[in-house]
C-alpha cells in the first residue's frame, strides 16, 4: 500500500513539474503570454540597414568607409568591417550592409574574399568539396567551366576570370 501512494505521490509531482516548467515558454520570454510585446521592443531596438548607414554616413555618399565605421557606438561595424566589406572596396554599402544584419552572403563577393571564406584547407585555392560544403552553387554548378587549367582547384585567376564574365552581362543590361 505505501509504494502505491509513493508511486502515485512521485507521478503527480513530476505531473506538476512538468506542466510548470513548460508552461513557462522559451527562455528569454519570447512564448506565451505577454512575450509578445517582450519580442515586439527587443525587434523595435535594431535599426535597419538603411538608418544605420544614414546615422554614419557622415559625408552622404551611401557608404561608410572606415573612419565612419569608426564611429559606431557599438564598435561591431568597425570591428566586422573587412567581413561587412564583401567586395573588398573599402567601403560598406546598403546592399553589403543588409547582407550582414541579416546573416545573408552578400551579392558581389571579391574573388579573394570568396576564397578566404570558403577554403577549409588553407591552400589558396577551393575544391569541389569545399565548394559543395559552403553551399556555393552558383560555383559549383560551374566548377568545370571556372576550372580551366582542369586541375581539380579554383584559383584567384580562374575565379575572377568567371566573375568578370558574369558582371558583364550585368552592366551591359543597365545601359
Amino acid at each position: 500500500m505505501k509504494t502505491q501512494n509513493l508511486k502515485k505521490t512521485i507521478t503527480l509531482f513530476s505531473m506538476l513539474l512538468c506542466i510548470g516548467v513548460f508552461a513557462q515558454g522559451p527562455p528569454g520570454g519570447q512564448g506565451g503570454r505577454g512575450g509578445g510585446q517582450k519580442g515586439q521592443q527587443r525587434s523595435d531596438r535594431q535599426p535597419d540597414a538603411s538608418q544605420i548607414l544614414s546615422k554614419l554616413d557622415s559625408n552622404n555618399d551611401d557608404k561608410i568607409d572606415k573612419d565612419e565605421a569608426s564611429k559606431d557606438k557599438r564598435g561591431k561595424i568597425s570591428e566586422d568591417f573587412d567581413q561587412i566589406d564583401s567586395n573588398d572596396d573599402g567601403f560598406i554599402d546598403l546592399d553589403e550592409l543588409e547582407a550582414s544584419l541579416n546573416g545573408k552572403k552578400p551579392k558581389g563577393m571579391s574573388p579573394k574574399k570568396l576564397i578566404k571564406t570558403i577554403d577549409d584547407n588553407g591552400d589558396g585555392t577551393l575544391n569541389e568539396l569545399e565548394v559543395a560544403a559552403k553551399e556555393e552553387i552558383h560555383l559549383s554548378n560551374n566548377f568545370k567551366t571556372i576550372d580551366t587549367n582542369n586541375d581539380g582547384e579554383l584559383d584567384l585567376k580562374e575565379l575572377e576570370a568567371f566573375l568578370a564574365n558574369q558582371e558583364k552581362p550585368k552592366r551591359e543590361k543597365r545601359d
